[in-house]
């Protein structure tokens, strides 16, 4: 090999160095080349957590390796639709924004189960503990104060306060709501019309899920099991009411 070829390698090397090293660099602390915007742009991160944990997560309708819980990493600045399934669950979809550095949580998520109510040839003092009968009859269903939040209804908007007295709109109905319950501490909140039992979500991010969990006729009283597992309802007769269960997870 000739002196000049030498030469001509080790330039060769130095120059793919000098190119490299800065790529590396740039890789290594988080940068990307966003083709969209035409530049470099760090990398943001989505963390998700459901309950039931274990689910499925899919990132614009594709399926990724992880379950939940989960953190999506090297995402470039943008708007995702994320998807969380589960079979025998109803699923979960949003668009959640990704911000560069920054990380984006949805840890209220909840899949609920796909099952369908059942009737019980029990009365709630036979079927239920103090606590659910307590719920199921309520002096002011449309009133719940938990963990210093108060959820509250005026028969057809739903709104919490919190401790600082922050009014946070959840929804509003053109039906009329005869009560509410916010559901085990996890962003959630079962509400009930005369005809259905829904459950919405307080993530005002993109769309709220609102989820039908009972179709039926004539609804009244609602109370959740301390673990979240089972519905309680009635329907039918105030004099003589049948009750419901519906499991939830």
């Amino acid at each position: 090999m000739s002196y000049k070829t030498r030469i001509g390698i080790l330039i060769g090397f130095i120059i793919l160095f000098l190119i490299t090293t800065p790529l590396v660099v740039l890789y290594t602390a988080g940068y990307r080349w966003n083709e969209k915007k035409l530049r470099l742009e760090k990398v943001g991160i989505i963390f998700l957590r459901s309950r039931p944990s274990g689910a499925e997560i899919y990132l614009d309708g594709k399926l990724r390796r992880e379950h939940t819980p989960a953190r999506l990493r090297n995402l470039l600045p943008d708007d995702y639709e994320v998807k969380v399934a589960k079979p025998g669950y109803i699923s979960w979809s949003k668009e959640l924004p990704v911000e560069s550095a920054l990380a984006t949580f949805a840890e209220g998520i909840v899949l609920w189960k796909d099952a369908a109510p059942e009737p019980l040839q029990l009365s709630p003092e036979a079927a239920l503990n103090q606590n659910e009968q307590g719920q199921l009859a309520r002096p002011d269903p449309l009133s719940y104060t938990v963990n210093g939040e108060h959820f509250k209804s005026d028969g057809f908007e739903i709104w919490v306060e919190s401790k600082n007295n922050a009014h946070e709109t959840v929804t509003r109905l053109s039906e009329e709501i005869k009560a509410i319950v916010p559901y085990v501490d996890s962003g959630w909140i079962i509400y009930e019309t005369k005809n259905s039992i829904h459950a919405i979500e307080r993530d005002g991010r993109d769309v709220r899920n609102d989820i039908t969990l009972v179709n039926g006729a004539n609804l009244h009283g609602l109370a959740v099991s301390s673990d979240g597992k089972t519905l309680y309802y009635l329907s039918g007769d105030d004099a003589a009411p049948q009750l419901w269960r519906r499991t939830l997870q």
